[in-house]
């Protein structure tokens, strides 16, 4: 069984394209069908056929009220807006909308599994995070649209704040947690799944490399400090079970969908 780069469909009797490499199932199997990178050798041939003309970025839908301006950018001004309040009043933002993990909290708050996913208190949390989240974050929502986008970010940060509660009661430790890094994370995965091809530069490596070896270089970091500190070699404060987790809805995702291209125009 092979997965079709388009559609993400199982088939048994997949077809390779000698033009892109790529395998599709019949549905999409001609070049035309697949927005082949050789199209133009494709149509190349001296067949008497008529040839389709290459598909454009698709124009952002209306979307419903302020998501007309897109999904990304949307997350990156609440969570710029809630990373400003959280300045001015630090405490009362941590205790109404971070996440504790106990349930009956969440039982009293349940808004916390939400809100926490947007708002950061440190600056270099916050500026970490958006950084990565204006690129990556970005070229998600060009290859799904802003729906599906919002969609794999909520629910990979909804899958991180899960794991993190369930590790929370496994070490009966009851930190609050906060943050976008289990949604990005998922956003990455999602991205790494769809679009192999991406290639990434990580300080200080000075050489680029494919998005799949970074996260799988992520993974491996977050695994590590996890286990560090739960037996006691180090403390770490970052909430490294929620990181594994989003990673691993967006990994879903990403298998779910299959190979995308850029479809859809954004707004910076």
């Amino acid at each position: 069984m092979a997965r079709c780069d388009v559609c993400g469909k199982e088939v048994a009797l997949p077809f390779k394209c000698k033009y892109c490499g790529g395998t599709f199932c019949a549905e999409h199997r001609l070049p035309e069908n697949h927005d082949c990178d050789g199209l133009d050798e494709y149509w190349n041939v001296p067949v008497n056929v008529k040839r389709r003309m290459p598909q454009q970025p698709v124009k952002r839908r209306g979307g419903i009220g302020l998501m007309k301006y897109g999904a990304n950018n949307l997350v990156l001004i609440t969570c710029t807006i809630l990373f400003f309040i959280s300045l001015v009043a630090p405490r009362e933002m941590v205790s109404l909308f971070a996440l504790h993990p106990r349930i009956e909290v969440l039982l009293s708050m349940p808004w916390q599994l939400i809100t926490s996913i947007f708002l950061h208190v440190e600056f270099w949390h916050f500026f970490v995070n958006m950084f990565v989240l204006l690129f990556f974050g970005t070229e998600l929502e060009r290859r799904l649209g802003d729906r599906k986008y919002i969609e794999i970010f909520l629910v990979s940060g909804l899958v991180g704040n899960i794991g993190y509660i369930a590790y929370s009661y496994a070490v009966g430790s009851f930190v609050p947690a906060l943050g976008a890094s289990a949604a990005i994370f998922g956003v990455m995965g999602c991205l790494a799944m769809i679009a192999p091809e991406i290639r990434i530069i990580i300080f200080p490596i000075p050489i680029p490399i494919s998005i799949r070896t970074a996260l799988f270089l992520f993974a491996a970091y977050d695994f590590w400090m996890m286990i560090a500190s739960y037996t006691g070699i180090f403390y770490t404060n970052v909430a490294n079970i929620a990181h594994l987790a989003g990673l691993a809805a967006g990994l879903y995702y990403g298998k779910k969908l299959g190979r995308r291209r850029v479809r859809y125009d954004f707004y910076f």
